[in-house]
Order: structure tokens, then C-alpha cells, then sequence
């Protein structure tokens, strides 16, 4: 709908056309929001069917849509769109497992705990500082996801299948209503970046896991009659298997 709009700004779409695709899309995205449409194996993908959607509906109109854009910048916005959100996702749970994590370090400070090398008691230490590690580990994760957000925050469309188009199109106006915070400026920059772009997020998200593993395996260890540090709720244990 956002390309659309840009190909209306610039003439190469009649306003009416222009509202009548708009209109179209809007139906059949609630459509597909409560079940009336499925994307099923008749297509290649979503974007094949939007364009099926609107010439079935709108004859020679709705094939405009494709003016100006390839599915491969298509797939480009889509995925950079999901994992900015994504990333936004767990950076927000990153900070809210921070916040418990401090939560409970100030709440025990000063409490005794031993500290550990290599599972042997080596030093005094406290659960204040134990828990502080994974309030900090938390914070970083968190604003590494961030970090990585406003590398990806750049919109691809316009770059269509990596040499650009020869239509002046809005690509600014565009990548600012779709919520991106600059223009991926080379075409051929953006078919390069699929691919190392998702590896970061996935690298991202890793760091962020690592705090999680690590937090569970000390509950695991410290759980146990051998340790007998905290005591895990029905909630969060089950059996042996």
C-alpha cells in the first residue's frame, strides 16, 4: 500500500486506481486476519497472491502494483520489517528479565553465597553479585539487540531484483511510511546484505539465549540436594525425563 501511494505521488497511477488497489489491499488483509483467506500451496508466496488478488478484482489496475518493485526487494522489506519487530520483541524481554534479575539482587545484596571455579568453592561471594551478573548480561543482550535494529533500519524497496528501475520513485517518502529510518541506497548492496543481515540477527539473539542458558543451568545446579540455594517452583520443574 506504501509503494502504491509512492507510485500515485509520482503520476504513474491515477488517483482512483490508486484508491481502488489501496481499498482492495485493505479488504484482503482483514480477510486474511480472520480466516476467509488462506495462503495455501496455489501460490509461490504472498506477494504472488496480492497481485493475483487485485487483477482478479481490478483487471488491468491491479497489475500496476507491480510497477517499479521485483519480489526480490519484496522479500527484502518483508524480512527487515519482521526482524527489526522481532528484535524489538527481545530487546523489550531482555530488559524485563534485567529489571527481575536486579530485582532480586538488591533484594539479597549482601546475602552469603559461595563463589565457584570450576565447580569447586573458591571465594566468598553474595547473591547480590550473582544475580547482578545476569542483570547486567541481560542489559547488554538487550542493547546489542538494539544496536543491531538500527543496523537494519534501512529500506531496501525500490532496489528491485538488484539493479534499480529506471522510474523516479519516492523511495524516501516511502521508507519513511513504512517506519524505516533510512534508504538502502545500492541496489546491488541489498541483494548482497540478504543473507549476512539475517546471520547477524540470529547471532543477536544468540548472545541473548546465552544469558538464558546460563542463568539456567545455575538454577538447575543450585536447585539441587547437593546445593540447595533456591527452591523452583511447580511451575518451572518437572520430572527427570
Amino acid at each position: 500500500r506504501a509503494h502504491v501511494r509512492g507510485l500515485v505521488s509520482i503520476g504513474l497511477i491515477s488517483d482512483g486506481d490508486g484508491g481502488a488497489i489501496d481499498g482492495s489491499l485493505e479488504e484482503l488483509a482483514a480477510m486474511f486476519a480472520d480466516g476467509r483467506f488462506v495462503l495455501d500451496e496455489r501460490f509461490e508466496d504472498g506477494h504472488s497472491v496480492i497481485e493475483s488478488y487485485l487483477t482478479e478484482r481490478l483487471g488491468e489496475a491491479g497489475k500496476r502494483v507491480h510497477l517499479g518493485r521485483s519480489r526480490n526487494d519484496q522479500v527484502a522489506v518483508a524480512l527487515r520489517l519482521y526482524m527489526i519487530d522481532a528484535l524489538g520483541r527481545a530487546g523489550r524481554g531482555l530488559i524485563s528479565a534485567a529489571e527481575s534479575a536486579l530485582a532480586v539482587a538488591e533484594a539479597h545484596a549482601m546475602e552469603p553465597m559461595p563463589g565457584y571455579t570450576h565447580l569447586q568453592r573458591a571465594v566468598p561471594s553474595s547473591v547480590g553479585l550473582w544475580m547482578g551478573s545476569f542483570a547486567e548480561g541481560f542489559t547488554e543482550s538487550a542493547e546489542l539487540c538494539a544496536l543491531t535494529r538500527r543496523w537494519l533500519d534501512s529500506c531496501p524497496l525500490g532496489s528491485a531484483a538488484g539493479y534499480g528501475v529506471n522510474v523516479a520513485l519516492p523511495r524516501g517518502a516511502v521508507a519513511e511510511e513504512l517506519g524505516f529510518g533510512r534508504v538502502q541506497i545500492s541496489p546491488m548492496g541489498v541483494q548482497a546484505s540478504r543473507g549476512p543481515t539475517e546471520h547477524q540477527v540470529v547471532a543477536t539473539l544468540w548472545q541473548g539465549m546465552q544469558q538464558v542458558r546460563r542463568l539456567a543451568w545455575d538454577l538447575s545446579l543450585f536447585s539441587s540436594e547437593e546445593y540447595g540455594f533456591v527452591t523452583l517452583g511447580p511451575g518451572y520443574v518437572t520430572g527427570s525425563s
